[in-house]
């Protein structure tokens, strides 16, 4: 390859002066091209063409040094003592498009606010833009809620805004203050005594604060929309309360005039937690800015955000799904009337919400004044209605399930007054009972199944081809508290019909449904509460019910097996085994098992043989113990050569499968064997996953083979590092569609973290520490939110201490003494905070010495370190 002609020192010299002028025109809004200075200077084109295209890569690349890790600019290190005939004070806030100052305008002799774009921010088209539309539509308003704008400037590049100072808050910083008046004194009445320490005054006022300022922002916004003016980023940050409490709408930046722009469709910009559904598919209007009023009322009534911890690929869909918790939910002292407005603003279908700021601001008044509200509460019926406009497929299937129970309902009801008023039992009469009892459990059957199945697993799929066993289920509250009503409907229909064996095997059914969605709720001791009830049942109406034996064999096995689940997870071994091991006495009382009882035995009899990861670190097996192991697992294998499992147990008998074989993976003494049985693991749930992409289950153990590597074995070899990174990284990326499709499902949020640790433990036995914090620091902020969902958890406290651990140990490393003291209080905080009789737990146990062990280093080192500073001075 040729290399080009160098340049010659006189060549150079006259380029970069050239080069100079290009990049100041550039800084200063200017969009000057290359080759209109390849055209000016003809002689010198060739040297442009290649000078420039790489200063202007340089000057670009600064633009990533003006904002920093959570999107807010900077300027660089570039420090300003004054701009023009400004003198700047202080700094008082930054956000995404620039830092705001305090400043005094020297020629007047005022106080200003001053927000500056930093200067290499003007080599982005969008941000300058954006800026100059601020500054036009902002400065052509005049509101008491609206922050007046003086002027802008430009000063050596630097491009202003001159706003008038607002002595105060931005909301944001405010809403937990404002939150929490309910539990506050009241403020001082108008003769500066303060009123009667009443509960009911007080929460009155922590509402009506709200209210006052929902209703000033929509009054601004009401003025500016009748200007032609959309805000388009309305949210607490960008509202500002003064001494005086009147709040004032600020940051114009997004704003669009729709006079210019009647077509309201726009690119996506904004805060997208603040984000009315619509904006997503880049529509927006009044009502759009009416939203973001809403969700703002709705955080300064509950002091919390309204969506949080998702991540940037969650977020959208909680917000088109409107994934908000009822505000009675969270807070049951805000008045009926407030609830209702909040509700209307944030509905997200813009044809119901107010469509108009005004409109949202009149009703907020009506409020404050206690006269009747406009705005009326959506009935069960509107909300049904609208949720099946939202759901057609899966609204027809369920709408003809409810409408039979009603109608099955109805017509029993009717049936037993008549029979009972005329006292005739009839065959006739019977007959017509037991039909309705049919319909009636045909119908609750179906909303047992669309309540546990989520629309967004429903797709095209047809009922028929629904796999129960896989983790298709609503991890939801809502899903919980509707099965668990569901089960006195089956009580009732059980006392009219009590020899009906299928009341109680569905019954059964439901039961282990709401027993899995709590499972992945994390509510495990709800969980067993609703399994042991089960079984109860099961003991005292199978043979009223006239349900086979083997039958009841099979739902009691079934029950067993969960119940082992549950207590596994609660590291509860003993509860665990003992209730594998009823599940295997049930078994093997049936004299010919079928398939289904084969299968139930085959898993408690696997989960004994091949116990949790964290049971084979903590416990040595004596060879006894081992070669029972071997067994089950081998009479586990004999039980699954025999079946021909159905659709629904196709992927529960994949799993086994592959547990098996990982577990004579782990056995196997020579390393081809194990390798090969670790291959033959994988690929049968591979293979699985090929016929079925969507079985959950199987995808889940999948992840979980891949991530059960031993960092301690494999630390001493290059290549098992490799392997195990290569393997982790798959894990990784195999549990992103679960976390993303399912974020409530602590099971996988656990196994996240459990990789994560693996991670950085590898990153820094490669010397990575920076890339192990990284790791670490994501670990940690997903195992926060699992304590923060169960703060009771033994295991969550008890995993969270020892990853405070892990990072103590980094920081140690980086001589970064504060950090790693704060990681050491943090990881003794979450062992104190286990309640008595969990910290007897071995796992709880074991974590005390690990942390107790560690502050004992800790203070042995600084110590040490003390004693050689003494020497030195």
């Amino acid at each position: 390859m040729q290399l080009p002609d160098p340049i010659d020192d006189d060549t150079y010299s006259r380029v970069d002066i050239l080069a100079s002028d290009f990049v100041a025109r550039y800084r200063n809004g200017e969009r000057p091209t290359i080759e209109e200075y390849a055209s000016r200077h003809p002689d010198l084109s060739e040297p442009i063409r290649r000078v420039f295209p790489l200063v202007l890569s340089v000057e670009k690349v600064k633009v990533d040094q003006q904002s920093e890790s959570d999107g807010s600019a900077t300027l660089a290190g570039r420090v300003f003592e004054r701009l023009g005939d400004f003198r700047l004070v202080r700094e008082i806030g930054r956000g995404g498009m620039g830092i705001v100052y305090e400043a005094e305008q020297e020629s007047l002799g005022r106080s200003v606010a001053i927000k500056v774009l930093p200067k290499q921010s003007l080599l982005d088209d969008d941000a300058l833009q954006n800026f100059r539309r601020e500054s036009s539509t902002a400065a052509a308003m005049h509101h008491s809620n609206i922050v007046p704008i003086f002027g802008t400037g430009e000063c050596d590049g630097t491009h202003y805004l001159v706003m008038q100072l607002i002595r105060g808050q931005s909301l944001d910083r405010l809403i937990g203050p404002v939150a929490t008046l309910a539990t506050a004194s009241p403020p001082p009445s108008g003769d500066g005594s303060h009123k009667s320490n009443d509960q009911t005054t007080i929460q009155t006022f922590a509402c009506r604060t709200a209210a006052e300022i929902a209703s000033q922002i929509s009054d601004g916004l009401a003025y500016a929309h009748g200007n032609g003016i959309l805000h388009r980023d309305v949210k607490p940050a960008n509202i500002l309360i003064d001494e005086d409490g009147v709040a004032q709408l600020t940051d114009f930046g997004l704003a669009r005039n729709t006079l210019e722009d009647p077509t309201m469709t726009h690119a996506l910009s904004g805060s997208p937690r603040y984000m009315a559904p619509e904006r997503f598919q880049g529509q927006s209007d009044e009502r759009s800015d009416v939203y973001g009023v809403g969700l703002t009322l709705y955080e300064m009534l509950t002091g919390t955000p309204v969506f949080k911890d998702l991540t940037p690929y969650q977020l959208p869909e909680a917000v088109k799904l409107h994934l908000i918790e009822p505000l009675r939910d969270v807070r049951t002292d805000v008045p009926a009337d407030l609830q209702t407005i909040v509700a209307k603003a944030i509905n997200p279908e813009p044809a119901h919400r107010y469509q108009s700021a005004s409109d949202l601001r009149d009703d907020l008044n009506r409020f404050l004044n206690d006269e009747p509200i406009l705005a009326r509460r959506t009935t069960a019926s509107q909300r049904l209605v609208r949720w099946c406009q939202r759901n057609p497929k899966l609204a027809g299937v369920s709408g003809i399930a409810v409408m039979s129970m009603l109608a099955a309902t109805v017509a029993s009801s009717v049936g037993f007054a008549m029979t009972s008023a005329a006292n005739q039992r009839t065959s006739m009469a019977l007959a017509q009972s037991e039909q309705t009892v049919d319909l009636a459990l045909q119908s609750l059957d179906g909303v047992v199944d669309l309540v546990a199945i989520p629309a967004s697993a429903m797709g095209d799929m047809d009922l028929g081809e629904i796999d129960s066993a896989q983790f298709l289920l609503d991890p939801s509250p809502h899903a919980a508290s509707m099965l668990k009503n569901i089960q006195p409907l089956y009580e009732r229909l059980a006392n009219q019909s009590p020899t009906r064996p299928d009341i109680v095997r569905q019954m059964i059914e439901a039961s282990l449904r709401l027993s899995q969605i709590q499972q992945q709720l994390g509510q495990t001791d709800a969980a067993i509460t609703t399994l042991r009830q089960s079984v109860e049942l099961l003991e005292t109406r199978g043979e009223l019910a006239g349900l086979p034996t083997n039958e009841k064999r099979i739902l009691i096995a079934r029950l067993h097996n969960e119940l082992g689940k549950v207590y596994g997870s609660q590291l509860d071994y003993a509860k665990s085994d003992e209730a594998y091991a009823m599940a295997i006495q049930s078994g093997e009382a049936v004299v010919d098992p079928d398939d289904r009882l084969k299968l139930q035995l085959a898993y408690a009899l696997v989960s004994l043989g091949d116990p949790p990861p964290q049971r084979r670190r903590d416990q040595t097996r004596s060879p006894d113990e081992s070669r029972m192991a071997r067994e089950r697992l081998s009479a586990a294998k004999s039980l699954l050569s025999e079946l021909k499992p159905s659709v629904h147990d196709a992927s529960e008998f994949a799993v086994l499968r592959a547990r098996i074989h990982f577990a004579d993976s782990r056995r196997a003494k020579r390393p081809a064997i194990r390798q090969a049985e670790f291959r033959s693991a994988t690929e049968i749930l591979r293979e699985r996953l090929t016929q079925t992409p969507n079985d959950s289950r199987a995808r889940f153990a999948l992840i979980e083979l891949l991530a059960s590597v031993h960092l301690r074995r494999q630390f001493g070899s290059e290549r098992f590092v490799d392997d195990a990174d290569e393997r982790l990284h798959e894990a990784l990326t195999e549990l992103q569609p679960l976390r993303s499709l399912n974020p409530k499902t602590q099971l996988f949020a656990v196994s996240e973290v459990h990789i994560l640790h693996k991670l950085s433990s590898l990153a820094r036995s490669a010397g990575d520490f920076a890339l192990g914090q990284k790791r670490l620091e994501q670990a940690i902020a997903i195992q926060s939110s699992l304590v923060d969902a169960s703060p009771a958890s033994m295991p969550h406290r008890c995993w969270r201490a020892l990853l405070y651990r892990s990072l103590s140990e980094i920081h140690r490393h980086q001589r970064n003494t504060n950090a790693e003291r704060v990681a050491i209080a943090s990881a003794v905080a979450d062992v104190e905070a286990i309640d008595a009789e969990s910290k007897l737990h071995p796992f709880a146990v074991q974590t005390q010495q690990i942390i107790h062990k560690l502050v004992t280093e800790e203070k042995d080192s600084a110590a040490e370190n003390a004693t050689i500073e003494n020497d030195t001075m």
